[in-house]
């Protein structure tokens, strides 16, 4: 990753989009000089009224077919007007730029046209090779990405210097759907999977519009998109999360330490995961520090879903869930899921039942580590799945959707593969793990370096919660709450001191 530019590349990823050639240069030039939300929404309309016009004076308004439209406005100059998806990546970009990102654009339709075609790939990939992070935005089809993203996961997939650059870098994806449920999660999860599979880093929105999976955009007419406030926020909420993670990345301190990594076996059989974990502790202990966590012998009571998460305000220490039976384990291991800059959730799925998982509990249960202002906020996240041949469970998948939530960052999920309850690829996975545990010293280096500024930039915001919002605007617990973000921040800048090499610190 080049740690000078921070640039992040903003990829429309739809064959109606209103910009491209000089007009991708003259958007971002737009975009950097506007200073308000407000003149941004107004820029949007303007440029989405614009772009009504480009379909009407195309021929919409004297009824042509959709062909000729398209015709008419691919012999447009692709200098104004936005489309829908280009509407939510220009929130999307402008909001990194406001975080201090360099920022700049790509319209796949200028490499991929509509008709199968493939132009200018080396402008493409000169594009790509100089990205610190890929925001791709785009329609939603049959609640997945469009054919444009497509061809540019497989124009990567299919070239091993780009995806050899680009691994270790940063993804972030926008989708935009006619109707509200139209497909935009699952199109955003679909995506995730294949850019972390190609070595990307990814993240979701930020904390503002509650850390989901990206921008969720709701549009469907022609020039719709701006009206959408909560889909052009989610969209602003990427922008800004892909922003301060590169500059977490860029900052360049240096561990004295190693990363401290949490194994959770939350689902296991014959001790499987269990001797997994023990093998990869052994092979690279001196490359970590771990904790062991192993659920699958203990009582997670399931989640009530109470209207009072975390049961009360105070510092991330202190156990804030409301069940606090003495059957339940989780209020005496809460401790041990504290301060680790890397999260190893471990499952084996075989082609048997599996007795006494406890994955889904305690998914569930963490509901009050991320209400709590997101207690695993901006730590790495590494799947860890043993799986028999030809078995389609989706644990890899959940774990990903999941622990992303909890506005932290994903990276490859490690995919075992049993033989005789053997891993046959532990070489493998040793690799991928090696190289995950770079990328964590180097985000927790970042994240301990910039701790003065974004430990009090994350709040839980419960949209769609009204009784919980209610709530968050009492006073008292207001007050509570900054104490408790100060004691957090505090504690974050004591460990800098402890952690990273005083040069880079002063």
């Amino acid at each position: 990753m080049n740690m000078h530019s921070r640039k992040i590349i903003g990829i429309a990823a739809s064959l109606r989009n209103g910009r491209w050639g000089a007009g991708n240069g003259d958007l971002i030039d737009q975009l950097r000089t506007i200073e308000t939300k407000e003149e941004l929404i107004a820029y949007l309309a303007r440029e989405s009224h614009s772009h009504i016009e480009n379909f009407l004076d195309a021929g919409r308004r004297e009824g042509k077919d959709f062909l000729d439209i398209y015709d008419n406005l691919k012999r447009k100059r692709g200098d104004s007007g936005l489309s829908n998806s280009e509407v939510a990546l220009a929130a999307a970009l402008w909001a990194a730029h406001k975080e201090g990102a360099d920022i700049d654009r790509v319209a796949l339709s200028e490499h991929f046209t509509a008709f199968g075609q493939q132009r200018h790939p080396e402008v493409l990939r000169a594009k790509l090779m100089e990205a610190d992070g890929l925001l791709v935005s785009g329609p939603v089809c049959f609640g997945d990405r469009g054919s444009l993203a497509e061809s540019l996961i497989e124009f990567i997939a299919n070239d091993s210097e780009l995806r050899a650059t680009l691994r270790g870098r940063l993804y972030g994806g926008i989708a935009v759907g006619a109707k509200r449920n139209g497909g935009q999660e699952t199109t955003l999860i679909y995506q995730m999977l294949d850019m972390v599979n190609l070595g990307l880093l990814t993240v979701g929105n930020d904390s503002d519009t509650t850390a989901q999976y990206g921008g969720t955009g709701h549009a469907g007419d022609v020039g719709t998109m701006y009206k959408d406030s909560y889909g052009i926020d989610t969209s602003m909420g990427t922008g800004r999360r892909m922003a301060r993670v590169l500059k977490q990345f860029d900052s360049q301190p240096t561990l004295r330490d190693v990363p401290r990594t949490l194994f959770l076996i939350l689902q296991d059989a014959n001790d499987i995961g269990m001797r997994m974990v023990n093998r990869l502790v052994m092979r690279l202990g001196g490359n970590l520090h771990a904790t062991v966590v192993n659920l699958t012998g203990q009582h997670i009571t399931r989640c009530i879903a109470c209207d009072s998460c975390p049961s009360h305000v105070g510092p991330d220490e202190e156990y804030r869930c409301i069940i606090t039976s003495k059957a339940d384990s989780l209020p005496d291991l809460h401790r041990d899921l504290l301060h680790h800059d890397l999260i190893v959730p471990v499952g084996v799925s075989l082609h048997k039942p599996i007795a006494g998982s406890k994955y889904q509990s305690f998914v569930e249960r963490t509901r009050y580590l991320r209400r709590a202002d997101y207690i695993w906020s901006d730590v790495m996240v590494a799947p860890l799945v043993l799986v028999e041949p030809g078995d389609y469970r989706s644990l890899p998948i959940r774990m990903m959707t999941s622990f992303l939530r909890h506005h932290t960052v994903m990276v490859k999920p490690m995919i075992g593969c049993l033989n005789d309850g053997e891993v046959s690829n532990m070489q493998s996975i040793e690799d991928d793990f090696s190289l995950t545990l770079d990328f964590a010293a180097r985000l927790a280096a970042g994240r301990l370096a910039q701790a003065r500024v974004t430990a009090s930039m994350r709040h839980y915001n419960p949209v769609g919660y009204v009784m919980s919002v209610d709530k968050d605007q009492e006073d008292e617990r207001l007050q509570r709450q900054r104490e408790a973000g100060d004691a957090r921040r505090n504690r974050l800048i004591a460990e800098a001191d402890q952690r990273l090499v005083p040069s880079i610190l002063h």
